[in-house]
């Protein structure tokens, strides 16, 4: 077995495409490490963005900007590089590589060339915001981000409303309310999970329909990166095709909620952040773990 602690070598004239944090910076794999403190070039989409990173670990390489705009006189050079040996690592602002970024654009290019290149595996939007819904992600659709034509965005918004596996999309925090109120013409009674600033220390999943989601982020301005999750059309219909519980089931469901939300708050949450936490892992809306944070704050039970 080879001894993990055996830095690895890495080719020359190879590219090698790296997972990088999404948020906490502490979110990256040794591998990934030892590459860029190998590389001869790292190629960032922001390089200033991906200096702090490269900062936060004492590593000194030279940075150069790939990005839309730049992408094919800068694959030429990189492509240029790597003929010549070198080793050249690719990075997005966060996440893997070529998803939602200019990174595809070099890989089919160094397919046509023949030249190899290699993926280090790591942080994944799509994935951390899948599991955090609690949505089946056993089969599921990732849809990167939204068409800006509000037409055409209109029909995509009709696709995924049909689609029957849960859907995984990107969203820029000053579109937020735009895409929710379509949301809620479209998909009125769907359950989506709005994925905020994953990872990082104000981390928060709120699990509502898009109206209940509108009203909240009208009230509560969305900062931070976003990732949507629209729940599967079965669990939509079965949601809404279930007997509904009992007084009694209410009433031990509050009492959960109640004593997860006391939990949250003597691990150091604020109590706003323990209800979010705590309506996203209990079948309840934020607005109701809202209610019952402040019914605790009332009666002194919160310390």
């Amino acid at each position: 077995m080879k001894d993990v602690k055996e830095t690895e070598r890495f080719a020359r004239g190879m590219l090698y495409l790296c997972a990088t944090p999404i948020g906490n910076l502490r979110d990256i794999t040794i591998r990934v490490l030892d590459c860029l403190k190998s590389a001869d070039l790292v190629a960032a989409e922001n390089p200033e963005h991906t200096r702090k990173l490269l900062n936060y670990y004492n590593i000194k390489v030279p940075l150069t900007a790939y990005r839309e705009a730049n992408r094919e006189k800068k694959s030429r050079e990189i492509i240029a590089g790597l003929q010549k040996g070198a080793m050249v690592a690719l990075l997005s602002d966060a996440g893997m590589p070529g998803i939602s970024d200019p990174g595809f654009y070099l890989i089919n290019m160094l397919r046509e060339k023949k030249i190899p290149y290699t993926v280090l595996p790591g942080s994944s939007a799509v994935l951390t915001a899948l599991v955090n819904s609690a949505y089946p992600g056993g089969k599921f659709i990732f849809w990167g981000f939204l068409n800006r034509r509000k037409s055409l965005r209109r029909k995509e918004l009709e696709t995924i409303s049909r689609e029957e596996k849960t859907v995984v999309l990107y969203e820029s925090p000053h579109r937020l309310l735009n895409t929710l109120e379509e949301m809620t013409e479209i998909m009125e009674r769907r359950e989506v999970a709005v994925c905020r600033e994953l990872t990082k220390k104000f981390e928060e999943v709120i699990r509502e329909t898009p109206g209940g989601l509108l009203e909240h982020f009208r009230q509560t301005a969305p900062k931070g990166e976003i990732t949507l999750v629209v729940s599967p059309l079965d669990w939509f219909e079965g949601a809404f095709s279930r007997a509904k519980p009992t007084e009694e089931e209410i009433m031990a469901m509050k009492d959960t909620a109640r004593k997860k939300i006391k939990e949250a708050v003597k691990r150091g949450d604020s109590p706003t952040a323990a209800a979010g936490s705590v309506a996203a892992i209990l079948p309840i809306s934020r607005r109701e773990a809202y209610s019952l944070m402040l019914e605790l704050k009332k009666s002194n039970d919160l310390e």
